[in-house]
């Protein structure tokens, strides 16, 4: 009999976050699971923890050479057995009713396509990741991102085939380091899925944004390029207008936060929303000849 979940979990160079993350899916008061691990690492470094939890729950463990998160989750799916399809974070952890409450609103809902939950930041439990929102509410364009990433997307396993995976274009580990998620739940919208999101379903995930130093740059450069080869892609090939306007809107919004941290004298943050306006820019024009 196949499990209700697939927890598809791609990772790199994280071994207590991994630990972490095995210990919260143990503490799971629903068992009726299985673990896939999608490990990107060279060498061993998550071998000996892999043998010591697969006595505590069904767990895979597949090696594959790095090429970025949308690739690992992509593989891992094609040896996913369960109902109902999550894809963790290796850095996040599973609070220990989250999994039956899922359960719970999927065998209430039908209809149902795609749940997402929410990510708090363990030690403040404040939000992490994004700005998500406080309220429940059905997913559309227009609230995508406050309501969707990708780690908190829990998912029937046909809509995942109705939609067709992640592109691998996008995300961390490509040179358009952001956007796969919100690419797929867009498509799934344009194919009239049904996505809920309810900010009761929590998983935690520290909170890595607010250091403003150079890797921070570096990060919202890469994510930029993301968003725009998202905005290209559903403008030109998807021919949904809505993605110029909510990348002009996006934009016009990181240049008020440029002008105002600047005016405070916070350089660090104004330059931090400065690289994602370029980022942006150079993600656009570098897809251009992809989809012209």
């Amino acid at each position: 009999m196949n499990p209700r979940f697939s927890l598809i979990v791609p990772t790199l160079n994280r071994l207590d976050d991994m630990r972490r993350l095995f210990v919260s899916i143990q503490q799971s008061t629903l068992q009726d699971l299985e673990v896939i691990v999608i490990d990107q690492n060279d060498g061993p470094l998550l071998d000996a923890l892999c043998e010591e939890f697969k006595t505590a729950f069904p767990l895979r463990h597949e090696k594959i050479k790095p090429a970025g998160v949308a690739h690992a989750r992509n593989y891992g799916f094609q040896f996913a057995t369960g109902e109902i399809l999550n894809f963790p974070d290796d850095d996040c952890e599973l609070t220990p009713d989250l999994l039956q409450q899922v359960s719970d609103r999927f065998a209430a809902k039908p209809d149902l396509d795609m749940l997402f939950g929410r990510a708090v930041d363990r030690e403040t439990l404040t939000r992490s990741v994004t700005r998500f929102s406080e309220q429940a509410q059905p997913v559309t364009a227009g609230n995508v991102f406050s309501t969707t990433v990708e780690f908190t997307m829990f998912l029937k396993r046909q809509a995942w085939l109705d939609v067709g995976g992640l592109d691998e274009k996008l995300g961390v580990g490509t040179y358009f380091g952001a956007e796969e998620g919100s690419d797929f739940v867009l498509r799934a919208l344009y194919m009239k899925k049904q996505l809920h999101y309810d900010p009761a379903l929590l998983f935690y995930h520290a909170q890595k944004v607010g250091r403003y130093d150079a890797k921070e740059f570096a990060r919202a450069f890469s994510y930029g390029r993301g968003f725009g080869r998202l905005t290209v892609k559903h403008l030109l090939k998807l021919r949904q207008l809505s993605a110029l306007i909510r990348f002009l809107n996006f934009q016009a919004r990181a240049c008020a936060a440029v002008l105002i941290f600047a005016a405070q004298f916070k350089f660090s943050k104004s330059r931090y929303y400065l690289q994602t306006i370029l980022g942006r820019i150079v993600g656009v024009f570098r897809s251009l000849p992809e989809f012209l």
